[in-house]
């Protein structure tokens, strides 16, 4: 870690960016950038609540952007109409892609994870990208979030998903 490292989705509770910013500084270093990728929680939903996933292969199918053959059109997705184009095996869902799972997990976000941006903005390091439109517009965030460190100095970044 020479030049530095990316911290994707750590730490996700103040205590942890504590831990995190003591063990920098004992190292003489510190967190120099943050990156928020906001995104509303109704688009969260839509996003993750429409994911399915062919568990063998890893292939990955959502109900509105890469639906799988076998779901009609106008259909309630289910596992009796949710098949693998491949193979016709049934797809599933993680636990933790339900609706029920995700109020939880937003819940648990912005109780625990939303505070850590708030702990490193007095430092003037955090860089909130609009992750809610096309890829190549939030590279270009992230990317002038990170050109503003290509002055040697190493890399601390963490990247968080921030709900609005």
């Amino acid at each position: 870690c020479k030049k530095g490292f990316i911290l994707d989705g750590f730490p996700r509770t103040l205590e942890q960016a504590n831990k995190l910013d003591e063990m920098l500084k004992s190292k003489g270093e510190k967190v120099n950038s943050v990156i928020a990728l906001e995104v509303p929680d109704a688009v969260l939903t839509e996003r993750i609540c429409g994911r399915w996933i062919h568990k063998t292969s890893g292939r990955s199918y959502h109900v509105k952007f890469a639906r799988p053959k076998s779901l009609p059109e106008g259909a309630t997705p289910s596992p009796a109409n949710m098949k693998d184009d491949v193979t016709g095996e049934p797809l599933m869902q993680r636990s933790d892609d339900t609706a029920e799972a995700l109020v939880k997990r937003l819940q648990s976000y912005h109780e625990s994870t939303v505070p850590i941006l708030k702990h490193y903005a007095p430092g003037g390091i955090v860089t909130r990208c609009n992750a809610n439109q096309d890829m190549p517009k939030v590279w270009a965030e992230i990317e002038g979030a990170m050109n503003k460190l290509k002055d040697g100095k190493s890399w601390y970044v963490f990247a968080a998903v921030v709900a609005s």
